[in-house]
């Protein structure tokens, strides 16, 4: 072999390595590289991007935050700080023992307590007894006070069964409480106050009030008792009257008798009738002018 061909052997062996480690490096540590930092800068691009959107809705967000957190400031409801039943039970009592109008004698018994991510609820049972104005009122200044409680199956009915025909003031009642707890400090700057709300447009008419009584009430203001009573003048706006007790009084449309007022005067025929209730029957009675 001569030194020519041998040389261009050796020439084309050293390109064939350096070739081949070149391909090498490249496929084997630059090729996973480069797909690798293509992968980071994807991802730190998509990160930029999320960032950004951030960036760009926070005035937004933080607006909406500023006002959220003044709605909760200056709404008129909180929760309890802790998930304790005795604050629950201590609460119902402050009620109960404010006032008259809400005095009622119940018991009260702890269910169970569950938890979501911000708040939680107390459940608790609550059976007493009662005037019927006084419970109404009580369960109306529980749901419409500061601290927030749910009142659910509720349940009324007049106590020793059956009192037919009798005026029915006092009752038992029960009801399931459910009443909500911070988890997490969501009211921080609210400070719980004493003062008791109620919705005064709420009616307090007692349904086992019987609406025929047996009897009528008596006549302790000492009203005109017109079946008792007879005319003996009148103009067109206003009637002369001797009551039950032989003195004469004068009456004008809408003034109160006994168990009713004067409903109108008919100079015509000179009368005047009288709407009365008589224990939830309605008459009407016309007196006219003795001659």
């Amino acid at each position: 072999m001569s030194y020519g061909v041998r040389n261009t052997i050796i020439l084309l062996v050293a390109l064939l390595l350096l070739g081949g480690s070149a391909f090498a490096y490249i496929y084997f540590f630059q090729a996973p590289k480069l797909e690798q930092l293509e992968t980071t800068l994807q991802q730190k691009q998509q990160d930029y991007n999320n960032k950004k959107a951030i960036s760009d809705a926070f005035p937004e967000l933080n607006a909406n935050y500023q006002n959220a957190v003044a709605i909760i400031e200056n709404y008129d409801k909180s929760l309890y700080k802790t998930p304790n039943p005795d604050d629950v039970y201590d609460y119902l009592n402050y009620i109960s023992n404010s006032s008259e109008q809400l005095r009622v004698y119940f018991d009260f018994n702890f269910v169970d307590s569950t938890a979501q991510d911000q708040y939680g609820i107390i459940r608790s049972n609550l059976n007493g007894y009662g005037n019927y104005v006084n419970v109404v009122n009580f369960i109306n200044t529980i749901e419409n006070s500061q601290l927030l409680n749910k009142v659910t199956a509720l349940s009324l009915a007049p106590p020793g069964g059956n009192n037919e025909g009798e005026e029915i003031s006092d009752i038992t009642f029960t009801f399931t409480l459910e009443s909500y707890y911070e988890r997490i400090p969501i009211q921080e700057n609210v400070s719980r106050t004493n003062v008791l709300t109620r919705n005064e447009q709420v009616s307090v008419f007692n349904p086992f009030y019987p609406l025929i009584q047996p009897t009528v009430p008596p006549n302790t203001d000492n009203l005109i008792n017109i079946e008792q009573s007879r005319i003996i003048g009148m103009t067109a706006s206003r009637i002369f009257i001797v009551d039950q007790g032989g003195n004469v009084q004068s009456l004008t449309v809408g003034d109160d008798v006994y168990l009713g007022s004067l409903q109108s005067i008919d100079i015509n025929n000179k009368s005047a009738t009288f709407n009365l209730n008589k224990g939830g029957i309605t008459e009407l009675v016309t007196l006219e002018i003795e001659r």
